[in-house]
């Protein structure tokens, strides 16, 4: 597999898989954004300060990123690839700084078994009021919607701000490092209404070790360190190639009512009949806080299901 381009600001050029390495997306009347052939583009919502990714996995695994902010050169920066033991199931993470008095980066990366999809996130860990990040997707090879009503279920990925604290400079001039977080992600949808929604449950931070943050310091990580809420997608459109755009909730599970919308989940299905789908958000999840999210789904029934497709019965 070749190395992988995306840029927002011109057209998209991947390298996928096998055959002629480059997929060229045909021009779109722009006044019907919803032709099955348009471009898979990205809400500014979740993209946020994110402009471009060049990403290659071969070997050890390459990625650069176009951060709009105080981080680099323009024409993006080196992330390293991080311990592959930590990683959250399904995703690499990649991290970024300088020098020790400037950002913190975390960034995850999710591609799938079938290469139709790819998938990333990244934040710093904030530094002098602010921080930097954004979401980012791309459809790798055909797309078609199937009949039916369907569900993807697996591992989210996300980069919380802030986090711990790079270095020994004073708390007003510090870069911090972001936590990652992990959660367990459902997505269901309806192409025969074209109608899907979704949501993300039993999310933990994690250090840079893959280990669940013991938030509170009691020397003990229980359910009192599990300080991010259940998040909803309520109902979305799903256009017709194949992208839904709408808002993140606090979850009021089972409650059937609208929770405090904390940001913006923006996605895509790929593969031919919609084999899975990838997306990112952007929230606000606490009060002071920012988390840039990321993930990239398995239909259940088919090859690499989550156990999430098979939940028991209750009595």
């Amino acid at each position: 597999m070749k190395p992988i381009y995306l840029l927002f600001a011109a057209a998209l050029t991947l390298a996928a898989c096998g055959g002629n390495p480059f997929v060229d997306t045909p021009p779109v009347d722009p006044t019907d954004p919803t032709d099955p052939g348009a471009p898979v583009k990205v809400d500014d919502d979740v993209a946020v300060n994110l402009r471009s990714i060049t990403y290659d996995p071969s070997g050890a695994g390459s990625l650069t990123m176009n951060i709009d902010g105080i981080v680099g050169p323009t024409a993006g920066v080196q992330f390293t690839r991080s311990n592959p033991a930590s990683d959250i199931p399904g995703y690499e993470t990649y991290t970024y700084q300088n020098r020790l008095t400037q950002r913190s980066f975390i960034a995850q990366v999710a591609t799938n078994s079938r290469s139709t999809l790819l998938a990333s996130a990244v934040s710093d860990g904030g530094q002098f009021n602010g921080h930097f990040g954004g979401g980012t997707f791309v459809r790798l090879g055909v797309y078609n919607a199937p009949t039916g009503t369907f569900s993807y279920a697996g591992t989210y990925a996300g980069i919380f701000a802030p986090g711990d604290a790079s270095s020994d400079l004073p708390a007003g001039l510090v870069a911090n490092n972001p936590y990652r977080v992990q959660g367990d992600a459902l997505i269901n949808a309806s192409f025969v209404n074209n109608k899907v929604d979704g949501g993300v449950s039993n999310r933990w931070l994690l250090d840079d070790t893959g280990a669940r943050v013991d938030v509170n310091a009691d020397g003990v990580v229980d359910d009192d360190d599990q300080i991010l809420v259940d998040i909803a997608f309520p109902e979305m459109t799903i256009t017709a190639n194949g992208q839904f755009l709408g808002d993140v909730q606090v979850s009021q599970a089972p409650a059937p009512v609208d929770g405090p919308v904390i940001g913006k989940v923006n996605g895509v299905f790929g593969g031919a009949g919609a084999t899975d789908v990838a997306g990112a958000i952007a929230i606000t999840p606490i009060s002071g806080t920012s988390e840039h999210g990321v993930f990239n789904l398995p239909r259940c029934g088919l090859a690499g299901e989550s156990p999430l497709c098979n939940p028991n019965p209750l009595p």
